[in-house]
Parts: structure tokens; sequence; C-alpha cells
């Protein structure tokens, strides 16, 4: 009996996993794929220094989609660690002088609380 080879089942089938995430970074380790990212640096294009303005903007926007192009390359093989987490409720409202017990107060008590002197 033979058995079948394991399918990830996925949301949406152009989903990027994380072993899409491996994979690639494997690649990318490679002989091929240590020359793969340097190979498509070299070949974007050069900014004209000079000429007409419509043409200079259109280069530059060539090259600036091209270089986050390679970004996204590398991003996708080695995403950014995620930020952990803390507790929002830890630290109370710096301004809740309830929830601070170091004898300094923001606010002053309310003297309309207060009873009023005695007339003389």
């Amino acid at each position: 009996m033979q058995c079948k080879p394991r399918m990830e089942i996925l949301a949406n089938e152009d989903e990027w996993t994380s072993v899409d995430e491996q994979r690639l970074a494997e690649f990318l380790n490679t002989a091929t794929g240590r020359r793969f990212i340097p190979t498509l640096v070299r070949n974007i294009p050069q900014l004209l220094a000079g000429g007409e303005t419509n043409a200079i903007m259109i280069r530059a926007g060539e090259v600036r989609a091209f270089s986050t192009m390679v970004e996204a390359i590398l991003l996708l093989a080695h995403p950014p660690a995620e930020l952990p987490r803390f507790n929002s409720d830890a630290y109370p409202p710096l301004e809740d002088d309830t929830k601070w017990d170091d004898g300094n107060k923001l606010t002053p008590p309310s003297t309309t609380d207060a009873v009023p002197p005695k007339p003389q």
C-alpha cells in the first residue's frame, strides 16, 4: 500500500506560508540563491542624470519598483520578528491619581464638596 503525499490545505491557493518562507530561505542559501539577488540588483536600471523630466520620473519609478521587489523577496524569506505584545493594563494612566499610591496628586481635591466656612 502506497501512502499519498500530504497536502497542505490553505484558505487561498496563493497564500504565503511558513513552509514557503523556509523553502525560499533555503534556496537563497544555495549557490544559485546566493547569486540570485546580486544578479537582480545588477539589472536595476540606472537613474537618468538629465533629460526630459517625464523620462526622469518614469525611470525613478522603475528603479524604486525594482528595489521594492528585491526587498519583498528578502522579506518573504526572512520576515521581521514580531514584537512581543505587552499588557496595556500593566501601567495605569499617569493622570489617574487613584491608581498611583505615591503621595503626589496631579489633580487637587475638589473644593465644591468642602463645607463652607461659617460666618462670624
